[in-house]
């Protein structure tokens, strides 16, 4: 008899270790789920801040060439004007 319940005890044992591993297993599948929906917010998040960073960028980057377009205007006018002050 010490076998025969020996045997029993181990079969269930067994049965309940299989039920909390596929319990364990639908938890990890359910924060899988949520972390793969949180990372696409996060992609998307980062994806928008880029595209609001690329215009700052383009806007102080044509800012910075009409300064420097002035500034070459201004000293051709300048050039022009010493030279013709100096003839």
């Amino acid at each position: 008899m010490g076998i025969a319940s020996n045997m029993k005890e181990l079969t269930q044992d067994i049965a309940s270790s299989r039920q909390d591993r596929a319990k364990r297993i639908g938890e990890i599948k359910k924060e899988t789920g949520q972390l793969k929906g949180e990372t696409k917010d996060l992609l998307n998040g980062f994806q928008a801040s880029r595209k609001e960073l690329k215009a700052e960028i383009n806007e102080a980057s044509a800012s910075w060439q009409g300064l420097g377009a002035k500034k070459t205007k201004n000293k051709v006018r300048g050039t022009k004007k010493w030279e013709s002050q100096k003839e």
